[in-house]
Parts: structure tokens; C-alpha cells; sequence
């Protein structure tokens, strides 16, 4: 086999979404930065108890919408026709600093109209998503973010 490459040991559909889970084995590097791995946990990680499974499904999500949003910034040069909402608010940044502000004040409303938790999570999925956007055009990546929580976490408790 070649660097780069994973043997793959398992397939696994899982009937939730109907995602293909692949594991295997890498041989060599297999992210584009020349790391071993583009994913920051360990999948072995993920099985060890229920409060890590969490977590690191956190953290998959995050990184996974912070590659889709530059995506969609690499796509900006060569596409013509109506961009995508994740375009247009990458090309002003008007829209995205009122788009922010719009959803954390939507947020802050969900506790003080004591609305459905279920509100208050769609909400803040609309501020992450906003907020991950602004990180995107100020080249800033969710990695940090996330350093600066784990070494603020201590003082914020």
C-alpha cells in the first residue's frame, strides 16, 4: 500500500441518517496536512464511555461545518449564479455581523420568554454556524477557539 491510504476493517450503515461509518487501518498519513490523522480524537476515544462519545461527536460536527464553510469560500471564484447563504454572507460583512447579532439576540430571547429548550438548541446552532462563518473570513480556525476554552475553562467555572 501507499501513504495516505486506509485497509478497510469494517462498513457499518447505521439506520440514524443512513451514514457509512468506514474503519480501518491507515498506512502512512492520511490528512492533507501531512498529519497522521485530519481528526483530533482518537477514534478508539469515541467507544470508551458516553460522556467522550459526546464530546467528540461535538467536535466531529465543528470541524465538519468549519470544512463545509470553506468550501463554500473556495467555490466563491469560479461560480456564477445566486451564491449559497453560506457565499453571501462570506462576500458581506455587514450581512454577517447583523446576521450574528440577529441570532444571539433570538437566543438571549429564548430564556427570557421562557421558550422550549428545543428553541433555545436552534438557536444556538444558528449563532455557532454564523460565528464559525466570521472565523472563516478572519482565517481563524475553530481549533483556537476551542485551545482558548480549555485554557479559560478553569477560570469560567
Amino acid at each position: 500500500m501507499n501513504p495516505g491510504f486506509f485497509a478497510t476493517t469494517h462498513a457499518h450503515l447505521m439506520l440514524i441518517l443512513l451514514p457509512i461509518i468506514y474503519l480501518g487501518k491507515p498506512d502512512g498519513p492520511t490528512c492533507h496536512t501531512g498529519s497522521e490523522t485530519c481528526y483530533f480524537t482518537s477514534i478508539g476515544d469515541l467507544f470508551k464511555e458516553q460522556e467522550v462519545e459526546e464530546t467528540n461527536l461535538a467536535l466531529t460536527t465543528l470541524y465538519s461545518l468549519e470544512a463545509t464553510i470553506s468550501k463554500r469560500e473556495l467555490e466563491l471564484a469560479g461560480k456564477h449564479g445566486k451564491p449559497s447563504w453560506t457565499k453571501q454572507l462570506l462576500l458581506d460583512e455587514n450581512l454577517l455581523c447583523s446576521k450574528i447579532r440577529e441570532e444571539a439576540d433570538e437566543l438571549c430571547r429564548t430564556l427570557e420568554e421562557k421558550e422550549d429548550s428545543s428553541c433555545t438548541v436552534s438557536e444556538m446552532a444558528d449563532v455557532i454556524y454564523h460565528a464559525m462563518v466570521l472565523l472563516r473570513h478572519k482565517d481563524v480556525k475553530i481549533e483556537n477557539v476551542l485551545e482558548v476554552l480549555g485554557e479559560d475553562s478553569l477560570n469560567r467555572v
